[in-house]
């Protein structure tokens, strides 16, 4: 998109203006760092979430496992008393 009526003076001034809004090295290193340190977060956050579903199904076994024990004493109390 260049004019030619415009001078060398004005199209460069023009390109320059736009450098201002260009990442630098600096600011490029700054979002590197800050996504780095999201996807350490995210780990511990993934870890987190395993550990808690492994404690969940531990319980949920666990309470299954007492349930059947109540019940088949149950059952077995009951067939005891119809004897």
């Amino acid at each position: 998109m260049t004019t030619t009526n415009s001078s060398t003076e004005e199209r460069l001034s023009r390109l320059e203006g736009t450098y201002e809004h260009l990442a630098t090295k600096e600011d490029v290193a700054k979002v590197e760092t800050q996504v780095a340190q999201l996807e350490t977060k995210i780990a511990e956050l993934q870890a987190l979430v395993e550990q808690r579903f492994a404690n969940q199904t531990r319980w949920f076994v666990g309470f299954m496992l007492s349930g059947m024990a109540f019940m088949t004493a149950v059952a077995f109390g009951i067939a005891r008393l119809v004897q």
